[in-house]
């Protein structure tokens, strides 16, 4: 018996059936997951990325449509947050693993050494047994969680955790899902104690982490279907106009967000073409203007955003 084998038989002999058996629904609805972002477009895999930062922040449609907004507009706390995901989970790719240390500098958060950190190091290194990366990913949320400091600021410490872990861990090509500690208040609550509310904290914690999976796997299936459904609206409805429409919305389709300016100079095309064709797509419902200003303004794909945004907390 191999560590791995050896580490899920010591969680399967400490845990309930049902807990067990939500491990293994998290772990399969991952992997999915994983297989379905990999397939993906990269615009579409991208947007994983911003829900995955809306899910940790507990923000939804507007905050990702915030994060794609090139003017810095919106909750500067998620904005942070995105961008210590991106930079973590690059990292991660190159097989850097996590440490409390790491995390606070992604998060940019000043902090004295903790004395608590070296336990949560020793499990994020993993050093004597590897183990599984969707257990490890929880347990490791759990004890950030344990820590001293802000509610708040624990809670995004750990859901950056737990998506880092599963992308070095391999359960992630990229940071397409974390833990909704933020949205989930019994997850994001006190230090756990004794062994009864630890199993109850981990079935929960499972619970969560296998519905965002299957909810970004079906959003991502919910906007490749979009894509191909205003295209065809599109060629259906503009006649010649329909070109250059098409062009700008397969660039939206890539960008998600776009002024004028930009699609002309990525198109080839003049403004006036540009601007006439994205106004049609404002017509059609396909786009929609979210600065609210005369000059600068910026069009979003809305109902891309909307397929796989986090529900409402």
């Amino acid at each position: 018996m191999n560590a791995t084998q050896l580490e899920s038989v010591r969680f399967a002999t400490a845990v309930s059936p049902e807990t067990l058996r939500a491990y293994e629904n998290a772990a399969t609805a991952i992997g999915r997951l994983d297989a379905a972002g990999v397939l993906a477009p990269p615009g579409l895999s991208r947007l994983l990325v911003l829900r995955a930062s809306a899910t940790a922040h507990g923000a939804s449609r507007d905050g990702m449509i915030a994060l794609l907004r090139p003017d810095g507009e919106g909750d500067k706390g998620l904005r942070a947050f995105h961008a210590a995901l991106l930079a973590g989970a690059a990292r991660a790719r190159g097989g850097v693993v996590p440490s409390v240390a790491l995390l606070h500098e992604l998060l940019q958060v000043r902090r004295a050494g903790d004395p608590d950190a070296p336990p949560v190091d020793a499990l994020l290194r993993d050093a004597r047994e590897r183990t599984p990366p969707v257990l490890k990913a929880v347990l490791a949320a759990l004890a950030l969680l344990g820590l001293s400091g802000d509610r708040e600021e624990r809670s995004r410490v750990a859901a950056l955790a737990a998506t880092l872990v599963l992308s070095v861990g391999g359960a992630l090509t990229d940071a397409w899902v974390t833990l909704p500690l933020a949205r989930e208040g019994t997850l994001a609550g006190p230090a756990v104690a004794g062994d009864a509310e630890r199993d109850a904290w981990l079935l929960a914690a499972f619970t969560a982490l296998a519905r965002e999976a299957r909810a970004a796997e079906r959003g991502l299936a919910a906007a490749r279907e979009r894509i191909a459904s205003d295209t065809s609206r599109v060629r259906d409805s503009l006649g010649r106009a329909a070109y250059s429409a098409l062009d700008v919305l397969g660039l939206l389709g890539a960008e998600h967000i776009l002024t004028v300016p930009d699609a002309a100079r990525a198109l080839g095309q003049t403004p006036p073409t540009s601007s006439a064709a994205v106004e049609r797509l404002v017509a059609l419902g396909i786009a929609r203007e979210v600065t609210g200003r005369e000059r600068s303004r910026a069009f979003v794909y809305v109902a891309l955003v909307d397929a796989l945004a986090p529900a409402p907390p």
